[in-house]
């Protein structure tokens, strides 16, 4: 029998495709994915949804999907969102420690300092993600919580999402008789799914290549730095080979995922493939490596605009643990190699969620389920930060009927 209350359900409404996955609680409080479900979708534009009823037709079918393979049915989801109306910035807030000693009211002032001289009109802040704080001169603190003091110094990472674009997303759930848990950016938890704490640590900038954008998450010492989503993914990769070839789009995008590579230079030249001319009236030959030239020439301006990025915001060097790259674009051959070249020899490697096999982890491991996966431990994490609250309301709700039989008692026999 399935505990429904210990169930987490993860919502990925990508550009060509809606991933549900449905995971519990373990009794070691790990997560074991028990169902997997996936549909097309035709619903959204660079991340963003342009129709709410294909959208909604889609996210039905992958969380039917899902729910047959885990003989349940789901009634709320964590749901990932990313596309061009997601604002990102590092936010610094300063007060006056009230009592010689930092408290936890004291560490909400500084929060609520920062993002009040932040907040846009239109905007809904989806997460406000601490990097470090400091106490008068002594910096890089993580937790101040109880040291003495004068002045408290917090610094942020604010991440906010155009409230049309938001609210377009939330219809679409509820279109289908579900709940929204929270909305959570993608990268932000692609990223939770597929680099090591270590990375964090040294330094890393995870590249999670989707079919309608570039998601990019930087972290240094520990914290969140820099995200931006970028508008070009495996899509424009498949329109290039459509445009070029004068192929249908369907063709094009087989001949991506079938065919292709990021490098030309490793295709050998006696190598061919096959495709049909957009008249559809004949088959046309086609050397490999033209087609890998068409793929790399893409390939090689994103990731160049994104080193001249993160090169302009002076983040390169602190990136010791180098790249990631993730997502469903990020497969194909020689996409690490290329970037290699560009990044630096040996910097780059391709993310994978990291569930255990025996906790259904074979269903989920590709990087084309980072971010479902990702959502699904931010559920975990919220649904063990109100597992911990729980001791103290029983005893406050035992004491609560305590005292109610105590004074029927006392009316009765006084």
């Amino acid at each position: 029998m399935i505990d429904t209350e210990k169930l987490i359900v993860a919502l990925d409404v990508g550009t060509s495709k809606v991933v549900a996955l449905i995971a519990q609680i373990s009794k070691e409080q790990q997560l074991e994915v028990i169902g997997v479900g996936k549909s097309p979708c035709m619903g959204l534009k660079k991340g963003m949804v342009v129709d709410i009823d294909e959208t909604a037709k889609a996210i039905k079918h992958a969380i039917k999907e899902a729910e047959n393979m885990a003989h349940c049915q789901v009634h709320s989801v964590f749901v990932g969102i990313a596309g061009n109306q997601i604002i990102s910035r590092n936010l610094e807030g300063q007060v006056q420690i009230r009592s010689g000693e930092v408290s936890s009211q004291d560490i909400q002032a500084v929060l609520d300092k920062a993002k009040n001289s932040a907040i846009m009109p239109e905007q809904k802040v989806l997460h406000v993600l601490p990097q470090e704080f400091s106490v008068d001169n002594q910096y890089d603190i993580r937790n101040p919580l109880g040291m003495a003091g004068v002045r408290l110094e917090g610094h942020y990472h604010m991440i906010s999402c155009g409230l049309s674009a938001l609210q377009n997303l939330e219809k679409c759930v509820h279109q289908c008789e579900l709940g929204v848990d929270a909305v959570i950016l993608e990268p932000y938890a692609a990223a939770n799914a597929v680099l090591t704490e270590d990375e964090k640590t040294l330094g890393v900038c995870l590249i999670d290549i989707g079919a309608g954008t570039t998601d990019i998450a930087v972290y240094i010492h520990g914290a969140l730095r820099y995200t931006e989503i970028i508008p070009v993914g495996g899509d424009h990769v498949t329109n290039d080979i459509a445009h070029v070839l004068r192929t249908p789009v369907t063709e094009a995008e087989q001949l991506k995922v079938k065919q292709g590579c990021a490098q030309s230079i490793v295709v050998k030249r006696d190598e061919f493939v096959h495709f049909p001319a957009a008249n559809g009236k004949e088959n046309r030959k086609l050397e490999r490596h033209v087609l890998a030239s068409i793929i790399e020439a893409r390939y090689t301006e994103l990731f160049e605009y994104i080193y001249n990025q993160l090169h302009s915001l002076g983040a390169l060097d602190y990136l010791s643990a180098g790249f990631v790259l993730t997502g469903g674009a990020a497969r194909i051959e020689g996409a690490e190699s290329l970037a290699d070249g560009i990044f630096g020899k040996d910097r780059t490697r391709l993310g994978t969620p990291t569930i255990a096999p025996e906790m259904g982890g074979q269903l989920v491991q590709s990087s084309v389920y980072a971010t479902s996966v990702g959502l699904l431990m931010a559920g975990r994490d919220a649904y063990l930060e109100e597992l911990a609250k729980q001791p103290t309301r029983r005893k406050t709700i035992d004491t609560e009927g305590f005292l109610a039989k105590l004074k029927a008692w006392l009316e009765r026999n006084f």
